[in-house]
């Protein structure tokens, strides 16, 4: 797991919506969200919930509030994109990729990187 699949994720997330693959960009878009999450977690030396809810929880219980709703909202999408019979729509999709790039960026700057750094594993 690094900063560079996280960025990586967003970016094919960003080419899926292009395409129209709107319940693969919203997929990507959470996946992306959800593993610098788990980086800037581990970055604190914290144990990693496999629920969804508990690590949104947990990310929430750092100071993350606003940023712990946006990955919340994102799983809902992704929820739906996964396991529902419904599609995700182009709107959905594009404020998902808008949430998970606030997460991404957001927390690259607590991780010590830019947003253009791929360069390194964390």
């Amino acid at each position: 797991m690094s900063v560079e699949k996280a960025a990586r994720l967003l970016e094919e997330a960003r080419m899926d919506l292009k395409v129209g693959n709107y319940n693969k960009s919203a997929s990507a878009s959470y996946f992306s969200a959800r593993m610098m999450v788990e980086l800037f977690l581990r970055s604190r030396k914290l144990s990693i919930p496999r629920r969804d809810d508990k690590l949104a929880n947990l990310f929430e219980n750092q100071g993350f509030k606003e940023l712990s709703n946006d990955l919340r909202k994102l799983y809902d999408v992704r929820k739906k994109a996964d396991y529902s019979g419904k599609f995700v729509t182009q709107e959905e999709a594009e404020i998902s990729i808008e949430r998970a790039r606030g997460i991404v960026e957001a927390l690259m700057g607590y991780l010590g990187r830019r947003t253009d750094d791929t360069t390194s594993e964390t």
